[in-house]
């Protein structure tokens, strides 16, 4: 007796089982996984960067993506090895300089915590003998171990040179296979309902995009302008706290003002202080120029650099901030507000369609405008990841003119 074969179908309950399990399954690789992570991690954020430029060059010229990512690869390298035969000596000479003022410093403040006895608050004077002993045998600790955790670059040269070319090898594979996996990924979403899932995808790339390479942008615009004041100020090591003040500035909210926290922390124990001023002065007029900066970016180079595509509410902020700090580290402070962004998005999203009601700021064409391939009679649909919804409705639709007979 022949038995009728049957496909397989999922109730709606083992579909939801299967993504929850395959969900699990994903995040506890990601939690295990940890520095295997980190090329792959770079990559995708380099290859976001980047695809428009390449992709851009390509329409332009016809001249194949691979020669372009090579070109690219050539000149940022040389536009590197040029700062650093300019910058790295200096750059060296500062930072051996400032690691080697630490141990001062840490003496220094032991001696003053050692004359420190009493601190009078409102008129009651509190013994502070006990807790200056506890932290000043801290301090020592820190600075006899100091020297045990800077890292050995024998030893973990292979390593990092090993996680260097994948980097190199992954970023130059997504580059280049950028626009089949923007149109797989689309591809995955029933045809039906890909012309809105394709808006609300340019909607995110918009925030991505306004955010990650603005912030970025502000990397080089913020540690020059630093340096610059902190020479004025005849603040020593002043190149080295420029970039550490514009690396400082991905990390929202927190990082500018722990940049103006070190910047006055080295000026004070400076020896001979600045322009011969009080440790008092020092303090205010650093603390004042990183003011003055903070505010000459939000006002001025924020708008023009980053643009509109992030807006949270300040409360909205610190609170991501927090979370992500907390969740991802260092790399989920920097990635907090653009996720937030998105997060809100998304959830406005829902909001829309468990209530049964059009998202005003999805305008996701007509149902017979859906693209069913990446071809259509001859027109092909632009594969741009970046591309907005109102130039894929155009494609779509010249599409299907060309594919219609007129009546």
């Amino acid at each position: 007796m022949s038995v009728e074969a049957r496909p397989i179908r999922f109730s709606p309950t083992i579909k939801l089982i299967t993504v929850a399990l395959l969900g699990a399954l994903f995040f506890w690789l990601i939690r295990g996984l940890g520095n295997v992570l980190v090329p792959f991690v770079a990559a995708a954020i380099t290859a976001y960067l980047f695809n428009p430029l390449i992709t851009w060059l390509n329409r332009r010229t016809r001249i194949g993506r691979a020669i372009w990512i090579g070109v690219l690869y050539i000149v940022i390298g040389i536009i590197i090895y040029g700062l650093w035969r300019t910058l790295g000596p200096a750059i060296e000479r500062e930072y051996s300089g400032l690691q080697a003022q630490i141990p001062h410093t840490l003496n220094l403040v032991q001696q003053e915590l050692l004359l420190l006895k009493h601190v009078s608050i409102a008129g009651i004077d509190i013994e502070v003998a006990p807790v200056n002993e506890a932290l000043r045998e801290a301090l020592a600790d820190f600075g006899r171990r100091l020297p045990e955790h800077v890292p050995h670059l024998v030893a973990i040269a292979f390593e990092t040179l090993l996680l260097f070319v994948t980097y190199l090898i992954v970023t130059f594979y997504l580059l280049l296979e950028a626009p089949r996996i923007v149109e797989w990924t689309y591809g995955l979403v029933p045809a039906p309902y890909r012309a809105e899932i394709r808006a609300l995808g340019s909607q995110i790339d918009r925030i991505l995009a306004g955010y990650v390479r603005g912030t970025l942008m502000l990397i080089p615009i913020m540690a020059t302008l630093t340096t610059i004041a902190l020479m004025i100020l005849g603040v020593r090591y002043a190149l080295v706290l420029g970039i550490v003040t514009g690396i400082l500035e991905t990390i929202p909210l927190i990082g500018p003002w722990s940049a103006a926290g070190i910047a006055i922390i080295v000026a004070l124990f400076q020896a001979p202080a600045p322009w011969g001023w009080p440790a008092w002065l020092i303090a205010g007029a650093i603390g004042l120029t990183y003011f003055v900066l903070r505010m000459f970016e939000d006002n001025f180079i924020i708008p023009h650099v980053v643009g509109p595509a992030v807006h949270l509410h300040p409360m909205l902020v610190i609170f991501a901030i927090l979370a992500g700090g907390a969740l991802g580290g260092p790399f989920g402070l920097f990635v907090s507000i653009p996720v937030a962004a998105i997060a809100r998005l998304l959830l406005r999203y829902l909001y829309y369609k468990l209530i049964d009601a059009p998202d005003p700021s999805i305008h996701a064409p007509s149902s017979h405008h859906y693209p069913v391939s990446a071809k259509v009679e001859g027109a092909s649909i632009d594969q741009s990841p970046a591309l907005s919804d109102g130039r894929i409705t155009r494609t779509v639709d010249q599409a299907d003119q060309a594919a219609t007979p007129a009546n």
